[in-house]
C-alpha cells in the first residue's frame, strides 16, 4: 500500500478545547466562560507534572510551554465555583485550561489580552482545600468525637474558662498540675476565694500553709459564723495521716465534751475533690505572731504564767489514762489565742499526733522544740511535750529559741552547753546509730570510758577527711567538749539576759522581780530535765509555785509593750 500520499496530507486541525491558551478560536460555549488574567502573587508549591516528561518524547516543539506552566496556588484558595470556571483547583484570577496533548507545528497568533472579571463569593460553597486528617467530619464523629461533643458544649467551655481565670488571678502563675487540674505541683488544692466547699462553707481566703496542706478562713452560710478549714494534700500518705489526726480529735472531743481543757475542737470532716477537709473553730492569732508583734521583745512573766497554766491544762487531759495522747509537735505556732485581745489560749495541730502505745514515728518534734530522748532514739512519752513547753515559756519571755540549732547536731550541741552533760545511763539506752552523731566514748586517765560531747560532726566523706587533715601546723589540736555547767545558773543567764532585757522598756519590777525570776527558772529547769522520767509531769507544774502564784499584777495582751 502506498503512502506516499498520507504523508503530503495535512493532519486535521486540532479541537479548539486543546489549543494554546493564546489562541483567538474559541467555541460559543468557551466564549461564555468568565476569564481573568493570572495573578502573580499568589503562592506556589511544587508539583508534578506529568505532561514534563511525555512530551519531550514526541519531540513536540511545544514541550517547552509546557513545562512553564505555572503550579497550583497554595494560599489563594478559590470561593466558588462560579469564580473559577470549570476549573475549580485554582482561584479567579488565575484560570487555565489543561497542558495540551498536542498542537500544531506553528501556534496560532495571540489574541487579544484577557479580561479580569471579579464575581462576589458564593455564601455557601467552600471548598476544603489542604484539610488536615484530624478535621475530616469522619474522624471528627469516630476517633474524635468526645472532643466534638465538647466542642459543642460551649456551656462546660465557659463555665471551665471562668474558674481558670478566677485561679490565675488569685494564683499567679499557679496552674493546675495533678488531680484533674484542681491541684498545684505540690498537690495542693488551688484555693478560690467564693468558692462554695461541700454546699456549706464559702471560702474567704487562705491563713496558713505547712507540709500538711493548708488552712483557709470560709463562712458557714448555715450558721452565719466563721470556721478554719484544714485541706489536706490529695497524696496518700497525707490522707492517712489526716485519717489517724480525724480518730484522735474525735477521741479528745468525746473524752472534752464541756470544751475544758483548751483543745481546739474539731466541728466536721468531709471529702472534697480529692481532699480531705476538717472543719475547726475559728481562733485567733498564734504564740509565735503575738512575739512578732511586740518586734521579738518577749512578754512578761505574768502573761507566760497565764499561757503555761493554760497549755499545761490541755497536757495534763492529754496525760490521763482514758485519753493518752502525744502530742508530738508543740510549738509557738501551734498554740493559738482564742481572741486577739485576751491572753485564753487553745491547743491545735494534732496531725502528727499518737497514742502512746502507737507510737507512728520516730522523726517528730520540730527541731527548736525536740527533746533529747527523740534526738537518740529513745523510746518517748508525753514527757516529750514537757520539754517543748519549757522551751517555748522561755522564747515567750526572751524573744528568740532557746535552742536555735541550725541542724541535729547543732541542737544537741547548745542544749549540753545550757544544760550540761547528757547522763550516761541515758547515752548507754540510746539508738548507737543516732548516739555517735553526737559523743563519742573514751578512755579517761583512771581507765573508766567516760562519753563526750563531739565538737565537729562525724563525717565518712573524703571531703571532709581531706578538709580535717589540712589544718594548719600552728592550730591546736581541738578536743572534745566535756560541759560543766551548772544548768539553773545557764538557765538564769539565758532568760535575763534576751532581747527584752537589752531594750528600752518600763520597769516592770512587780511583773518580772527576782522572786518570779527565781520561780521562773525552776519551773523551766525541771521542765528540761534529761531523763523523761525525772522530768516534772503536767500536773506537778499546774501547783508549781511560779503558776500558782496570784501575787503578779494582770497584764493582757493588747497591754503587752512591743519594741523599738
Amino acid at each position: 500500500m502506498d503512502h506516499s500520499e498520507d504523508k503530503d496530507k495535512k493532519l486535521p486541525a486540532v479541537p479548539q478545547q486543546h489549543q494554546h491558551p493564546s489562541a483567538q478560536a474559541r467555541t460559543s460555549r468557551q466564549q461564555q466562560w468568565p476569564q481573568a488574567e493570572f495573578n502573580q502573587q499568589a503562592a506556589y508549591i511544587p508539583h508534578q507534572n506529568p505532561y514534563q516528561q511525555a512530551l519531550p518524547s514526541q519531540n513536540n516543539v511545544m514541550a517547552q510551554d509546557v513545562m512553564n506552566i505555572p503550579p497550583y496556588p497554595q494560599q489563594s484558595q478559590p470561593q466558588s465555583i462560579y469564580q473559577t470556571g470549570v476549573y475549580p483547583h485554582f482561584n479567579a484570577q488565575q484560570p487555565y485550561p489543561p497542558p495540551p496533548m498536542y498542537y500544531q507545528q506553528q501556534p496560532p497568533p495571540a489574541g487579544p489580552p484577557l479580561q479580569q472579571i471579579a464575581y462576589p463569593p458564593h455564601p455557601f460553597i467552600q471548598p476544603n482545600i489542604g484539610r488536615l486528617p484530624s478535621d475530616r467530619p469522619l474522624v471528627k464523629l469516630s476517633v474524635s468525637l468526645i472532643d466534638t461533643y465538647k466542642r459543642i458544649n460551649t456551656v462546660y467551655y465557659e463555665e471551665r474558662d471562668a474558674r481558670r481565670a478566677a485561679r490565675s488571678k488569685e494564683k499567679g502563675k499557679s496552674q493546675g498540675t495533678y488531680n484533674n487540674g484542681w491541684d498545684d505541683e505540690h498537690y495542693d488544692y488551688i484555693v478560690t476565694p467564693g468558692e462554695m466547699f461541700h454546699g456549706r462553707y464559702k471560702i474567704k481566703e487562705r491563713i496558713g500553709k505547712g507540709s500538711f496542706g493548708q488552712v483557709v478562713r470560709a463562712e458557714d452560710i448555715e450558721t452565719k459564723q466563721e470556721v478554719a478549714i484544714k485541706i489536706i494534700k490529695s497524696k496518700k500518705p497525707f490522707l492517712m495521716q489526716a485519717k489517724t489526726e480525724i480518730e484522735l480529735l474525735t477521741h479528745l472531743s468525746e473524752k472534752d465534751s464541756d470544751d475544758e481543757h483548751n483543745i481546739v475542737r474539731l466541728l466536721t470532716h468531709f471529702m472534697y475533690r480529692n481532699h480531705q477537709c476538717l472543719v475547726f473553730e475559728m481562733l485567733s492569732l498564734n504564740l509565735y505572731e503575738l512575739l512578732k508583734n511586740t518586734q521579738f521583745g518577749g512578754v512578761s512573766l505574768n502573761l507566760i504564767r497565764k499561757f503555761a497554766k493554760q497549755v499545761l491544762k490541755a497536757l495534763s487531759f492529754l496525760a490521763r489514762k482514758d485519753v493518752d495522747v502525744i502530742h508530738c509537735d508543740l510549738k509557738p505556732e501551734n498554740i493559738l489565742l482564742r481572741h486577739p485581745k485576751k491572753s485564753g489560749v487553745k491547743v491545735i495541730d494534732f496531725g502528727s499526733s499518737c497514742r502512746s502505745n502507737k507510737r507512728m514515728y520516730s522523726y517528730i518534734q520540730s527541731r527548736f522544740y525536740r527533746s533529747p530522748e527523740v534526738m537518740l532514739g529513745l523510746p518517748y512519752s508525753v514527757a516529750i511535750d514537757m520539754w517543748s513547753l519549757g522551751c517555748i515559756l522561755v522564747e515567750m519571755h526572751t524573744g528568740e529559741p532557746l535552742f536555735s540549732g541550725s541542724d541535729q547536731f547543732d541542737q544537741m550541741q547548745k542544749i549540753v552547753k545550757t544544760l550540761g552533760m547528757v547522763p550516761s545511763a541515758m547515752l548507754n539506752r540510746a539508738n548507737d546509730q543516732n548516739r555517735q552523731q553526737f559523743f563519742d566514748l573514751e578512755n579517761s586517765p583512771s581507765g573508766k570510758s567516760i562519753w563526750k560531747l563531739r565538737q565537729t560532726k562525724r563525717s565518712t566523706t573524703k571531703e571532709s577527711t581531706s578538709a580535717s587533715s589540712q589544718q594548719k601546723e600552728d592550730d591546736p589540736p581541738k578536743a572534745l567538749i566535756v560541759p560543766s555547767l551548772d544548768p539553773v545558773a545557764s538557765l538564769s543567764e539565758v532568760v535575763q539576759s534576751g532581747p527584752r532585757q537589752k531594750k528600752k522598756f518600763p520597769p516592770v519590777e512587780t511583773l518580772n522581780s527576782p522572786q518570779n525570776y527565781a520561780l521562773f527558772v525552776d519551773l523551766v529547769h525541771k521542765m528540761l530535765a534529761y531523763e523523761p522520767s525525772e522530768r516534772i509531769t503536767p500536773l506537778e507544774a499546774l501547783n508549781h509555785p511560779f503558776i500558782a502564784e496570784q501575787a503578779m499584777v494582770p497584764l493582757s495582751v493588747a497591754q503587752v509593750p512591743a519594741g523599738d
